[in-house]
């Protein structure tokens, strides 16, 4: 087994150390994190049906071909021994991976700092991936450790096992803990030797088909403690029967038995009493006083024995007889009193103690403890029923477009919940009601123009952990982060994850979805310090795909599913703003030389587009996949000590919705901006320098901009000043303007990130103040054509005064206009 171990841990090694810094023909490093869209890409394949509605083709560039993008590997960057190493200057490469911690916590491998990831060949991908798989299987075959197995599974899962692949091995990892505690467990039972539990535990070992020394022990230990157990038995019997002569012959089986002496003496002092009549009636006298019904049995054998006066004992027998259904309705109290505190359905046994408790005289006192754990579940069972019943309410009786319906629903099911909650009826049996909740709170905030803030906690990593770091974040409900003890470091957000799924995370957006199809303006953005996890919240990777992927699936099946009563046109562009330089990813490289300026803009009804933009007209899920990994290879990620991949620059992909009714031919043109934030950062602990620290700067520059536009917006000033950075202006239609906007504040969980991860909660709290004016984008079929030639002229005026010299554009206000 150890053999097997070690040869998965080779397959690792040779992974790590199976490419030269860069590939042959020179290409930029490939993250891992940018696999993410090209599998998604590549696994809706040929499954995607007929393209829905409109020509193919961009403004600027025709549609992507869907065929499948070439795979790539990593390679890892090559060092000479006893050279200092030197900062991974930024480079463009592909889509930045998770945090460090993220993908620690989440089982994927977490690259080191000094690694530089570019393409690999297929082949080499495919022979790692066979070497890992290889040797997992000699680890299976060896019957060693779970941890060997699992350590093996995770190299596997490291050089791109699949699912399928894994199974067999995840299959025999779960078999192998089942034997390994089953054999535990005969060690422990063996040492305490309990005689029903090491039967138990035997039992399971052969059925098992363990074998081995504790198997044997265990069977040695019982074969000598059953017939123990035997004579605890027949000595226990023998008491409550009373009858003194088989007493003397347990006791006499317990001794060849071999029962400890100490276990014997209780005994051997009720038949030495028995032989005496003084000591007979003193016992009798001395039972019907402590109203025993074990001594009283026993006793009442004894006087008989030993001629003690018959009333005396007539006395004891009419106690006995008073005492067994008091005896008897104290058990069942005890029992039913038992199911509660495990929690377990208790009302009927409790009804059912209390009926036998009252029948047997039992003083009320006896059965006050009872009767109010009954009342208890009395009432969880009713507020349960009253959930259930205004959750119903819910699904039928309100008018989600009217915000004082939506609020009173809302107000009424909460309430309900809380109840319930300060009651005690279980999380488990109130999880519909209170998704329900969530989903009419936004539908509020949505009416409202409140921004949407989700918090998303990434969890601590094992490095974290070995570090001494403590997690200074806890969820209180699922709207409520606290940050270590003091209670004014508590916030209230639309939801909070710790960490939450993807699916999870993915669930609360999907309305947002069907409003940019709608025909609504919708912005979702990821704020954070770097390391953590906004990438992989808005992008995922291949096995966990994030919001972005899933976004761009949920917009072709929304729009197939309306295809009879709409034609649609989907078109994507995509940004980086880098250096304050705003950067057009789909610009065809033979203008790379000369691009053209690239102009923030509004329309007329506020909604933000980029003039001279290129865009591209996809008709699937895969091609707009497919355009948007394009975009995300070109983006800027370098590696710092607080991130092997950190983003820098800010990623915005702006997707554009055009559907015209076939009857009506009115057309609702939506638009969806998605921003992945670069993570703001301390030079002091990110230790970057050089480029890296010019990068830093700016990143922090322009979202000190986005905090004092944040500012102004939540205390109402009269100016707010959206065009002090690109990035403000970028978004001035999402903060203050008409979209549905939902931020994401992705936050550290560690100690030593407290003051960072309290100052982005803060930022959080102020963005949840704003307010937009949300409106939806729908126009005659006539008035839409109108309004693309009235900004194509508009463009082309622009272009002639800057050409002639005259005045130029104007400068930039909020992105991304369709068309």
């Amino acid at each position: 087994a150890a053999a097997a171990a070690a040869g998965a841990a080779a397959a690792a090694a040779s992974a790590a150390e199976a490419s030269p810094a860069t590939s042959a023909a020179g290409s930029p490093a490939t993250s891992p994190k940018k696999k993410s869209i090209k599998k998604r890409a590549s696994a809706l394949g040929e499954a995607a049906g007929a393209k829905v509605g409109g020509e193919e083709g961009g403004e600027a560039a025709s549609s992507p071909s869907p065929t499948k993008p070439k795979a790539k590997s990593k390679k890892k960057a090559a060092s000479k021994d006893g050279e200092k190493e030197k900062k991974t200057k930024s480079k463009k490469a592909e889509k930045p991976a998770p945090s460090a911690a993220m993908l620690e916590a989440l089982g994927e491998r977490e690259p080191s700092a000094k690694e530089v990831k570019v393409a690999e060949l297929p082949t080499e991908d495919v022979d790692l991936k066979t070497r890992a798989l290889t040797n997992l299987k000699a680890v299976m075959e060896s019957d060693g450790s779970p941890g060997e197995l699992e350590a093996a599974i995770k190299v596997a899962q490291s050089e791109g096992a699949n699912e399928a692949e894994l199974a067999e091995a995840n299959k025999s990892l779960e078999a192998l803990k089942v034997r390994f505690l089953a054999r535990d467990r005969l060690r422990q039972d063996a040492a305490e030797r309990d005689v029903f539990r090491l039967r138990d535990a035997i039992a399971k070992a052969e059925e098992l088909g363990l074998k081995g020394p504790e198997l044997s022990e265990a069977k040695a230990v019982l074969k000598e403690e059953e017939p123990k157990q035997k004579a605890r038995d027949a000595l226990r019997e023998a008491q409550d029967s009373g009858d003194t002569k088989k007493l003397k012959k347990a006791l006499k089986a317990a001794k060849e038995a071999g029962l400890d002496p100490d276990e014997m003496q209780e005994y051997e002092e009720l038949v030495a009493g028995a032989e005496s009549k003084e000591k007979a009636e003193a016992a009798l006298k001395a039972a019907i006083k402590e109203r025993s019904i074990a001594g009283l049995k026993f006793a009442i054998e004894q006087a008989k024995e030993a001629g003690v006066d018959a009333a005396q004992v007539e006395k004891a027998v009419a106690v006995l007889k008073e005492e067994e259904p008091k005896h008897q309705a104290r058990q069942k109290l005890e029992e039913a009193i038992e199911l509660v505190a495990c929690d377990k359905p208790a009302k009927d046994a409790l009804k059912a103690a209390i009926k036998e408790a009252k029948a047997a005289k039992l003083e009320e006192a006896e059965y006050a403890e009872a009767a109010a754990a009954l009342r208890r579940e009395e009432e969880k069972e009713r507020l349960l029923a009253g959930v259930k019943e205004a959750l119903k309410e819910t699904m039928t009786d309100v008018d989600m477009t009217n915000i004082d319906s939506v609020k009173a629903a809302k107000e009424k099911l909460s309430k309900a919940i809380l109840e319930a909650t300060t009651a005690g009826v279980k999380e488990v049996d109130l999880a519909d009601a209170e998704l329900r909740r969530k989903k009419l709170h936004n539908v509020v905030e949505d009416l409202k123009g409140s921004i949407r803030v989700f918090c998303r906690i990434r969890p601590l990593s094992s490095k974290e952990a070995d570090a001494g770091d403590l997690q200074i974040t806890k969820q209180t409900d699922s709207m409520t982060i606290k940050v270590g003890e003091k209670p004014e470091n508590t916030f209230k957000f639309d939801a909070v994850f710790t960490p939450g799924t993807q699916d999870e995370i993915f669930e609360d957006c999907r309305d947002l979805v069907q409003s940019a199809v709608d025909g609504y303006n919708v912005t979702i953005f990821a704020y954070g310090q770097t390391g953590a996890g906004k990438t992989h919240t808005m992008y995922g990777s291949p096995e966990l795909p994030g919001l972005v992927p899933r976004v761009a699936e949920e917009i072709f099946a929304l729009l197939a599913k309306y295809a009879h009563e709409a034609q649609a046109v989907v078109k994507c562009s995509m940004f980086e703003l880098y250096r304050d330089d705003l950067v057009d990813l789909f610009l065809p490289k033979a203008r790379a030389k000369n691009p053209p300026n690239l102009d923030i803009k509004k329309d007329m009804k506020g909604s933000v587009y980029v003039d001279n933009a290129t865009s591209r007209t996809t008709g699937s899920a895969e091609e707009l996949l497919k355009a948007i990994q394009d975009g995300q290879d070109r983006r800027h990620v370098s590696a710092t000590k607080m991130n092997s991949d950190s983003s820098r620059s800010h990623l915005i992909a702006i997707l554009c919705i055009e559907s015209t009714n076939k009857k009506t031919k009115q057309v609702a043109t939506g638009k969806l901006t998605l921003c992945d934030l670069a993570g703001s950062e301390r030079l002091k602990k990110s230790e970057a320098t050089g480029e890296q620290m010019k990068e830093a700067q700016s990143i922090n520059k322009s979202l000190t901009a986005l905090g004092d536009v944040i500012e102004a917006l939540t205390k109402h000033a009269k100016h707010v000043p959206y065009r002090n950075h690109k990035l403000t202006a970028l978004l001035s239609d999402s903060l203050g303007g008409n979209a549905k906007t939902l931020m994401f504040v992705n936050c550290s969980p560690v100690g030593g990130n407290v003051d960072e991860t309290g100052a982005a909660l803060a930022y959080a709290a102020r963005a949840k103040l704003i307010v937009n004016k949300v409106e939806k984008n729908q126009d005659s079929q006539e008035v839409a054509r109108l309004k693309k030639v009235v900004q194509s002229l508009s463009s082309e005026l622009d272009q002639a005064r800057e050409g002639a010299g005259g005045a130029p554009a104007a400068p930039p206000g909020p992105v991304g206009a369709p068309g």
